[in-house]
């Protein structure tokens, strides 16, 4: 922290300080109302169908996911980063109005389900502009001091939301989070745009401008190996995620009854998360981006997820499930993003805005959704007991290992294409 005050004082700190300290005040504002949103979709969800519907829902989120990349593609193209974000943000506040009244006045089964795979859809998107814009901004020495703190930010409002939730849910009831939800997103909208303004808006080269490359240049994915092997290694953090998560759902499911208490657990659960999560951001990720490389930490992390694994399956329960699940979130939201994003620096806009959108924020869900229809076909949720589930994340974590093994970091004279 030290050393990022130091920086800060210097004429170069200030300018990029500044639009960064404000994406992530932003980001703060965000993921306070996702976290209104997150435990109280699943509850709402949980009233119509089971936990292992979950793994249905799951499955239709990367066809929701490639259609709004696909628009945000288009938006880029024609308007440039920040008015494709405004766009992106506003349609989001505008569906959270949607949503609340349709639940007041006129509550369903499919309902519900849409609102689910809403949630599970935009926040990633939204969360990955955040990260193209810092990624646009920051060089990759200021990345390191920068990535935990702004990250840190992000987790102060989950912390926000998820006590606000679990704290008030018995007052204000799980239906008017949703409004929550969309009004948190307006100062947000207000400072992102803020912080595009501070810093001007970051533009393309002569040969990526207006798309000229396609709208979502899924060619980037070919032709450069540090981003392929990003997206091979996402999809392969998010089946461990997935199975963790339906675990967790299911004992969540068999302990609580009731749709008030689940959403009070939930809250309560993910504020737990967030604590974890932002005292990594302040505490050891700056330390950690100082002194590691990026590749021994990505290594490591699956290393971790390979002993909780290991727990869960000599005792299995909520509090095993759980306590697996809240360190697998607290590493994905902390030091697994910031030594992540330290990789797309050196890279053009087109792989830090496009590629990057598919690269991660589809491939983040699409592999949630790939993992899940292949449970819903094969219906193995209800066949066999969750406990065995972590079996899976030791063959996932070991090729996760081995993925993070053959990343190379590259600096700025080797920005070009990676093959």
């Amino acid at each position: 922290m030290t050393d990022l005050i130091a920086y800060l004082k210097t004429e170069r700190g200030r300018k990029a300080g500044i639009g960064v300290f404000l994406a992530g005040l932003s980001a703060l504002f965000t993921f306070s109302g996702y976290e209104m949103i997150r435990s109280p979709s699943e509850s709402i969800f949980l009233d119509y169908f089971t936990a292992q519907d979950k793994a249905y829902a799951l499955s239709l989120v990367p066809l929701v996911m490639f259609f709004f990349i696909y628009l945000y593609g288009r938006a880029l193209s024609a308007w440039g980063s920040m008015r494709a974000m405004s766009v992106s943000m506003s349609f989001a506040i505008l569906s959270f109005f949607a949503f609340y009244l349709l639940l007041k006045y006129s509550p369903n089964k499919p309902l519900a389900f849409l609102v689910f795979v809403f949630k599970e859809s935009y926040v990633v998107i939204l969360s990955e502009q955040y990260w193209s814009y810092i990624n646009s901004v920051l060089k990759d020495d200021e990345g390191r001091l920068f990535n935990g703190p702004v990250a840190g930010l992000g987790a102060l409002g989950s912390l926000i939301g998820g006590w606000f939730v679990s704290r008030y849910v018995s007052y204000f009831k799980t239906d008017l989070y949703i409004l929550f939800s969309g009004l948190c997103l307006l100062p947000a909208l207000w400072l992102f745009r803020a912080a595009y303004r501070d810093t001007g808006e970051p533009e393309p080269g002569e040969d990526e401008a207006a798309g000229k490359k396609g709208h979502l240049h899924l060619s980037i994915l070919k032709e450069n190996r540090t981003v392929l092997l990003i997206a091979l290694m996402i999809f392969t953090t998010q089946v461990v995620a997935t199975l963790f998560d339906i675990n967790f759902t299911g004992y969540v499911k068999d302990s609580m009854g009731d749709k008030d208490l689940r959403t009070a657990f939930l809250g309560d659960f993910w504020m737990k998360v967030n604590i974890v999560s932002f005292s990594m951001q302040f505490l050891l990720t700056p330390l950690i981006l100082k002194h590691f490389r990026i590749k021994a930490i990505q290594v490591a992390i699956p290393l971790i997820h390979i002993a909780t694994s290991l727990y869960i399956i000599a005792a299995p329960g909520l509090f095993s499930a759980s306590l697996a699940f809240l360190l697998f979130k607290s590493m994905d939201y902390s030091i697994f993003r910031a030594s992540k994003e330290i990789l797309y620096i050196p890279f053009s806009y087109d792989t830090r805005y496009r590629a990057k959108q598919v690269a991660d924020a589809f491939t983040y869900r699409f592999s949630k959704g790939t993992t899940s229809v292949f449970l819903s076909l094969t219906n193995l949720v209800s066949k066999v007991s969750i406990a065995v589930f972590p079996i899976f994340t030791l063959l996932f974590s070991g090729i996760w290992t081995f993925l993070a093994f053959n990343i190379r970091e590259k600096g700025p004279a080797e920005a070009g294409p990676d093959v």
